[in-house]
């Protein structure tokens, strides 16, 4: 049984990442074998998780406007029991367009003015597909 909800678990997350989204003013066809894949893990900080999701929405905002996206997804954990709360999942054409949007000055702005909601749980993930 266990096995059954792992496998149904990575096809759905797999089905997220494969997905482009529509609203990216940036995102171009592309293969899933392209780019570098970056995961965030994250948790919720403050008073309500809305108010986590929303800080999380805003800094999301400003990423997806910055050259070299893919495509992205902010995803949150359905097991109260795990941390992190949240990952965000990116997937850039190359790891140096991830690296710029640190010093994107309406990042920068973004991110300070919500980072009493958010916590890095751990460092960022940086994979690339098996070949």
């Amino acid at each position: 049984m266990i096995r059954r909800h792992a496998l149904f678990a990575a096809a759905a997350l797999c089905s997220a990442l494969a997905l482009p989204h529509a609203a990216l003013a940036q995102a171009t066809p592309a293969t899933p074998a392209d780019g570098v894949t970056i995961v965030i893990p994250l948790n919720g900080v403050g008073a309500s998780r809305e108010a986590s999701v929303k800080a999380m929405q805003a800094v999301q905002a400003v990423v997806r406007k910055q050259p070299g996206l893919i495509d992205e997804v902010l995803m949150e954990n359905k097991n109260p029991a795990n941390k992190p709360s949240h990952v965000h999942v990116m997937r850039w054409r190359e790891q140096k367009n991830w690296e710029a949007v640190f010093t994107n000055p309406e990042f920068q702005k973004v991110f300070q003015a919500n980072s009493a909601f958010l916590a890095v749980v751990d460092s960022a993930g940086i994979y690339t597909p098996v070949k």
